[in-house]
This record gives C-alpha cells, structure tokens and sequence, in this order.
C-alpha cells in the first residue's frame, strides 16, 4: 500500500495545488473586493455546478425526492434541537450522497473544473461572509473529506488510461492499485466527514440557543 500511496501522490499532489490556487484567488479577490459573493452565486457557471446532476433524466427525480425528505427531516430536528437526528442527517448527506456525486464528477474528470470553481466561491466567502470563521474547522474537516474521494477517483482514471506511466506492468493491475486507494480514501473521508458533521451539528444548534 504504501507503494501505491507514492504512486499516487503526484496526483493528489497537482489537486491540491488547484484548490490551494482557487481558494487563495478567491480568499484574495473576495478580501480586495473585486467581486462579492451574493454576485458569484448567480454566475452562470456556478448555478450550472449546482444543478448538474439536477439535468440528469431519472437521476434529477431521485435528488429531487431526497432533497424533499432532508429538508422536512432537518426543519423538524432543528426545532426540536435533536443534536443526533442532525448529525446523523449531516452525515448521511455529505458521506452517502454528496461524497458520491464528487466521486461521479471526478469520473468524468472535465466536472471538476466546475468544482475549482467552486472552491474559488468558497474562497470569497470566507473572506466576506459573517461568522465565516466560526465554520472553519467544519469546512476542513469535509473538505478533507471530499478531497481524499475526488484524488482517489482521479487517480484511479489516470493510472487506468495511462497504466505503463505510472510504472504498471499492466492495466489490470493500475486498476486494482486505483481500487485499493479508492477503498482506502472512503475509508479515511468517512472519518473526516463524522468528525465534520459532529462539528457542524454543534455549530448549527449553537444558534438556536436561548439568550
């Protein structure tokens, strides 16, 4: 494993350095005010990120049913103050369906331009939006996450088109490789996801309090 972990670093590498690059030209844009973010919602590129799988036939009308039965579910443990039924709902959420539609854009590889996009939004926010800050340690936590799934998937479509590249003797077995460190990277996102939702849980419940 720890062979194909150094195999796989210079992909998860070239990743990271995007999302760094994305995160600082938004963090510095959105800190200069040269563009705000209540704008940047309403670009065309961003709302077209967020309603992708949205244009799928079949698959929109399953998001849509989902995205129903989250919302009822998180209105009704907010006024109750249910801290498990949220974090449980957080959890599902991020780990089961949102890790799973990255793995997908990662896949396809092209889609994840879209989410560097996305990361640059992010960066904007952080740099103007009220009580940012406080989200911080959420945002890391699921950003590793989401991170770990994204390289992974990359990695084994990489290793899987370009085998002998990445010293392979076979494209059998840069596919099991690629498979090994998929299973892995779940794995860890998995823990990171938990540790984020249980954050994000406090976080949230945390403004609905009594003064």
């Amino acid at each position: 494993m720890t062979v194909l972990i150094k195999k796989a670093a210079p992909v998860f590498g070239v990743l990271l350095v995007l999302y760094l690059l994305a995160y600082g030209a938004g963090y510095l844009s959105g800190k200069q005010d040269w563009v705000k973010y209540q704008d940047l919602q309403d670009s065309p590129v961003l709302k077209f990120s967020r309603n992708l799988e949205y244009n799928i036939p079949g698959y929109s009308h399953l998001l849509k049913r989902y995205k129903g039965w989250h919302d009822n579910c998180r209105t009704a443990y907010l006024f109750q103050k249910n801290a498990w039924g949220m974090g449980t709902l957080i959890f599902i959420n991020n780990f089961f369906v949102a890790n799973p539609t990255m793995m997908v854009r990662a896949l396809f590889v092209l889609p994840i331009g879209m989410t560097i996009m996305g990361k640059f939004f992010q960066g904007v926010v952080f740099a103007q939006a009220p009580m940012a800050g406080r989200m911080l340690p959420v945002f890391i936590m699921e950003f590793g996450g989401y991170f770990l799934t994204i390289g992974a998937v990359l990695t084994l479509v990489f290793w899987t088109l370009f085998p002998r590249r990445f010293t392979f003797t076979t494209r059998r077995e840069a596919v099991r490789g690629g498979l090994k460190i998929l299973g892995l990277a779940v794995l860890l996102s998995g823990v990171g996801i938990l540790a984020g939702s249980i954050l994000e849980t406090r976080l949230i419940l945390s403004f609905f309090q009594p003064i």
